[in-house]
């Protein structure tokens, strides 16, 4: 038995399984999220930049450990609780390298008086940090793709691009609802990738997170970017369909 899950127009269709209880992606979904796989494919995935925001929080630590036989596999962290200090992180990256993030504490956000990151904030990161550093790709034309957050505005954002030494980004292309998971190479998995990095590195206090966050970030591979770039099927001659859920009933193409 079917039922839908949701039924907004424009909006991404959920269909609920009754019988094993997991959920099924419409084929309107899969056909956006194919179009803009072929998108980036023609354009090509160096000329494709992915931009997202992240929190960290001081709870946060490896999610398996070696212990000698005998002693309890107990993992050390500075803060248990559940409101441990979070610190949100914007970061971007390319198909080959990861731009410099810019990370807000407890203590920024309060100084700001708000509770995450805002429109303003993410512009201004875009002023300060990222336009340049586009720019000095020296790469015609760039694509920035983001997720349908309502701080992700297109035409501030190629303001401040464009305001702020890149012409080279010509576009902003939004992902389908709901589909950060199937085709962001941050979502899926560079966040986890950073997140694992900043945790093997010991315990996150207040005094060591914002330079470990960056500095992981930083020095992710660029074979690493290149693989994530791979399983979301970004790059060329990649099957557009090829994570469909339901192939057999979708019967995309036929």
């Amino acid at each position: 038995m079917v039922r839908s899950a949701a039924a907004t127009a424009g909006a991404d269709v959920l269909l609920l399984c009754c019988l094993c209880g997991s959920y099924s992606v419409a084929p309107s979904t899969c056909d956006s999220i194919a179009e803009l796989r072929r998108q980036i494919q023609v354009v090509g995935a160096d000329h494709v930049i992915f931009l997202d925001e992240v929190p960290f929080k001081l709870n946060e630590a490896e999610d398996h450990t070696l212990v000698v036989p005998g002693q309890q596999p107990i993992i050390e962290v500075a803060e248990n609780t559940t409101y441990a200090p979070r610190y949100d992180m914007i970061a971007a990256c390319t198909h080959t390298q990861t731009f410099p993030p810019i990370i807000f504490t407890p203590a920024d956000r309060a100084a700001l008086g708000v509770s995450g990151i805002t429109q303003k904030m993410f512009v201004k990161y875009i002023q300060d940090v990222l336009a340049q550093a586009c720019g000095a790709l020296d790469r015609y034309p760039l694509y920035l793709v983001l997720d349908r957050a309502s701080i992700h505005n297109e035409a501030k954002i190629l303001e401040a691009f464009h305001d702020n030494g890149c012409q080279e980004l010509v576009a902003v292309w939004k992902m389908p609802p709901r589909a950060a998971k199937r085709m962001s190479p941050l979502d899926n998995a560079l966040f986890h990738h950073w997140k694992q990095a900043v945790r093997k590195r010991g315990m996150v206090t207040e005094q060591n997170v914002v330079t470990w966050m960056a500095d992981e970030w930083n020095n992710l591979l660029s074979r690493l970017l290149r693989s994530q770039y791979r399983h979301c099927g970004l790059v060329r001659w990649h099957d557009v369909y090829f994570d469909c859920p339901r192939p057999a009933a979708h019967k995309h193409g036929s």
